[in-house]
């Protein structure tokens, strides 16, 4: 009796587990990788605003030079995060990530007609099993996490070295806390 068709039909069951295991597996590792190395100089719920990228610099994936960047390891499993973010022309986005790399939320200051300088991009950013806070404050918009952990990662575009000081005030007045604080 030939036992290569059995051999073949194990080895490909085989093949599909490990598949499915790495598909499964490589974004959760990915994700919380990237969130021990920005843990090491950021708390949970709080921004962290990382010096401008340069070739040897590595705070987040593939940084540009062109973008000032600010960062908030979130943790939800004690309720809500709010997250405040001043606009800046020419464009500032902030992205929100589940803990398995998914982008589930993206806003920048060129969508529903723009924002002027200054005026705030604002989430309450709630856990998958969390209900909305009542009485949420006018301009928040309540988006859920499909994870309990993730980060917020906001991008500015840098104009030029003139605009740094500029930008590095509106990224510290950012806010990244939980909700009620």
């Amino acid at each position: 009796m030939n036992r290569k068709p059995q051999w073949l039909a194990v080895v490909a069951v085989l093949a599909v587990i490990l598949h499915l295991a790495i598909v499964w597996a490589v974004p959760r590792v990915v994700m919380s990788v990237a969130m021990a190395k920005i843990g090491d100089t950021a708390a949970l719920n709080e921004f962290t605003h990382p010096p401008r990228a340069t070739d040897a610099s590595r705070a987040v994936v593939r940084p540009s030079p062109d973008l000032a960047y600010s960062i908030c390891l979130l943790d939800l499993s004690q309720g809500p995060v709010r997250i405040e973010v001043p606009a800046s022309a020419p464009y500032t986005s902030l992205a929100l990530y589940s803990s398995i790399t998914d982008n589930y939320f993206v806003r920048n200051n060129r969508e529903d007609g723009g924002l002027q300088d200054g005026e705030m991009i604002g989430v309450v950013v709630t856990g998958p099993a969390d209900e909305a806070p009542a009485n949420l404050p006018e301009g928040l918009a309540v988006v859920s996490s499909p994870t309990e952990k993730g980060l917020a990662l906001v991008r500015r575009v840098i104009e030029s070295d003139a605009a740094m000081p500029g930008l590095d005030a509106l990224r510290a007045s950012s806010v990244c806390t939980p909700y009620g604080n």
